[in-house]
């Protein structure tokens, strides 16, 4: 696999510790809560259950934005007083941030990020501008489609790293070994994304408006953490937005451009498409995670979503729509998702994929 698919989307896996008998719960008030974390750390978080299990285990959302999964015999006191709960500032982030990473880092503040980074002050600055600009660009794309999104809920947190060894050192720690191959990460756990300057300028373009993207869609409602959020919806929406454009200062401009790099990749896989590739890809999961298959189904990811939002612009916002109203930890069957799919086409898979391979038979670069 190419260094274009090496990424990971952390966190997307959750850990099956609740009962299949659920309580949902939407808190009305700020819990103070201690518990030992997997390290046998003691944690003393200010926020809300998101989910609490019959049990007493529980998704907790802390003030920050980080989502805990805590065991039910972990849990060492809970409290709860009448008081709404409140994210804290982008100073108060910035303060823990660097609390967390070793010495040699320092925050750079935006209108709407907080990134914490080990680089040159150039490059913390374009970077800046790249998100700020994809934030403005996100907002005003899905307010072209009749979709006027919130304010993120939590502070904006980007790691930018000088370098692969610094990124590695991390990332590791954070989400394990796979973090070697991969080249960026949004983590839907500590809704940070996570980076590092490296040498190839559309790769770098590219991995940082694709993370960005990722964490965009789940702090303003496009799409909801720990829901059963489809991969090739995700993937391709970031790919969608991610394509760069080096006539730009920043190298990037326009949401939607023909994604070279997957267009490619797509047109290598058309002889090898089965013609079960279009249910796998909408029911299942499973070929994001093998190695063998992740460059193919990342490349029909984009192009489907590329097809649906030239073609089927209504159609597929509705399919978005209702995937975001999805609760956290619902699961759909894959029989589910492909008629979620189909009625929100209004168009059955075999109509769907024949007019799909003629659409991108005639896209170019």
């Amino acid at each position: 696999m190419d260094q274009a698919s090496k990424r990971i989307h952390a966190g997307i896996t959750i850990v099956t510790w609740l009962t299949v008998a659920t309580m949902v719960t939407i808190a009305a008030a700020v819990e103070q809560v201690t518990f030992k974390d997997a390290s046998d750390i003691s944690r003393d978080l200010v926020g809300e259950s998101i989910v609490t299990a019959q049990d007493g285990g529980r998704l907790f959302q802390a003030d920050d934005g980080r989502i805990w999964t805590i065991q039910p015999d972990r849990l060492e006191t809970h409290s709860q007083d009448d008081a709404p709960i409140v994210a804290i500032d982008n100073d108060e982030i910035s303060r823990r941030l660097l609390g967390e990473l070793p010495a040699g880092f320092a925050v750079y503040q935006t209108a709407h990020y907080v990134i914490v980074h080990n680089t040159s002050g150039d490059y913390v600055r374009w970077v800046a501008g790249l998100l700020e600009q994809l934030r403005r660009g996100f907002y005003f794309y899905w307010a072209n489609q009749g979709w006027d999104l919130p304010e993120p809920k939590f502070p904006l947190v980007a790691l930018v790293f000088a370098n692969r060894a610094s990124f590695d050192e991390y990332a590791v720690r954070e989400v394990g070994d796979a973090a070697r191959a991969t080249i960026g990460y949004y983590n839907l756990q500590s809704n940070r994304m996570t980076t590092f300057n490296m040498p190839n300028p559309e790769r770098n373009v590219a991995t940082i408006i694709h993370e960005a993207t990722h964490q965009l869609a789940y702090n303003t409602g496009v799409q909801k953490r720990f829901a059963d959020n489809p991969m090739w919806v995700s993937e391709g929406l970031a790919m969608f937005f991610e394509a760069p454009d080096f006539s730009s200062s920043r190298g990037w401009r326009a949401i939607g451009k023909v994604n070279v790099v997957n267009l490619a990749r797509f047109q290598r896989y058309l002889p090898r498409r089965g013609a079960e590739s279009l249910s796998q890809l909408i029911s299942d999961d499973m070929r994001f995670r093998q190695e063998a298959s992740a460059a193919d189904v990342y490349s029909e990811a984009w192009a489907m979503t590329y097809f649906l939002l030239r073609t089927h612009r209504k159609q597929y916002v509705a399919y978005l729509l209702k995937l975001s109203q999805s609760k956290p930890l619902d699961s759909l069957g894959a029989r589910e998702r492909i008629a979620m799919f189909e009625e929100s086409m209004e168009a059955d898979l075999a109509t769907i994929d024949k007019q799909f391979l003629a659409f991108m038979a005639k896209v170019r670069p």
